[in-house]
């Protein structure tokens, strides 16, 4: 049986997740850690709020952005958690930078900043995905991509406004906890947020900022209103997972009943290509005429005269 540290609690649950990073000391620690950046404080502006929903397919409480976070030099950093495998999820974590980027621009605007300054008033928004599912094909558990050059790799950085070294306008990191192994060699700044996350025993003694995280996930110390919400959410979910696996049985069994059905068309069909070639074979050796071969078919002489050309 695998070993988890907590069994009664999720870290990838959204508002487990957000009640993690609700503590700016937390989300600095882990910006500095996986974006590795100079970071001296954090300001969350979103995430901190779960939001109720009606809809009662999926799970109860979701935000659109998970959370949002300025730093000290006011870069801006979103940190989404995808518990299931979507298609689009990459492009979607593109439209949430775009649009961020987007509402930064409309409130220079509203500041009255003159439109050919605004590029010069520009911060960059960079973003962190922590994955239960795999996006990418290789062994690598964490992948941090940026603006480079395609022949050199070397990185494209421009001046910020407020901030002293060059930055790349766009970071994007992906940790994908199925890849956890407890003999990874990366960076164990980086892979002890893994282990959190990931709810996996820690391979070293964990620091203090790591300790004050992992407590969270004692739903023990909850106050009853964010119990009364994690079982909710909890019982959602567990239905939502239900539904899917339900779905998921169902979509089998019709593949299989198609191959099966496909198959038996597919003999019907040789056992037809066969009879069709051997009357075709006697009409041309003068051994039936063109009439028994049609009638043999159950077709007309003209249709049959198709396949003696």
């Amino acid at each position: 049986m695998e070993q988890v540290r907590h069994k009664d609690a999720r870290p990838t649950m959204d508002l487990v997740a957000k009640k993690i990073f609700n503590d700016p000391e937390i989300t600095a620690e882990f910006i500095r850690d996986i974006l590795e950046l100079p970071v001296k404080s954090v300001k969350i502006l979103d995430g901190t709020q779960i939001h109720g929903i009606e809809n009662k397919d999926i799970p109860l409480y979701i935000t659109h952005v998970d959370v949002l976070a300025e730093l000290n030099d006011q870069t801006q950093v979103i940190i989404e958690i995808q518990v299931t495998l979507q298609a689009d999820f990459m492009k979607r974590l593109w439209l949430y930078i775009c649009e961020q980027v987007s509402k930064n621009l409309d409130s220079y605007k509203r500041d009255d900043v003159l439109t050919h300054h605004l590029a010069r008033e520009l911060i960059p928004v960079y973003a962190v995905a922590i994955t239960e599912e795999n996006y990418f094909e290789d062994n690598r558990a964490i992948h941090v991509f940026s603006l480079r050059d395609a022949e050199t790799k070397e990185e494209l950085r421009v001046k910020v406004k407020g901030i002293e070294e060059k930055r790349n306008l766009v970071q994007i990191a992906f940790l994908e906890l199925k890849k956890y192994k407890p003999e990874m060699k990366d960076s164990y700044n980086k892979v002890r947020w893994m282990e959190l996350f990931g709810n996996k025993p820690f391979t070293h003694k964990p620091e203090s900022i790591i300790t004050k995280a992992d407590r969270v996930l004692d739903v023990k110390e909850w106050n009853k209103e964010e119990k009364a919400m994690y079982d909710e959410y909890t019982r959602a979910w567990d239905g939502w997972l239900a539904h899917l696996a339900y779905l998921e049985e169902k979509e089998e069994e019709a593949v299989e009943r198609g191959v099966a059905r496909g198959i038996e068309q597919g003999i019907e069909q040789g056992i037809e290509q066969g009879r069709l070639r051997e009357l075709v074979s006697l009409v041309k050796e003068g051994l039936i005429s063109k009439e028994v071969g049609a009638k043999k078919l159950n077709i007309s002489e003209r249709e049959f005269e198709k396949y003696l050309q």
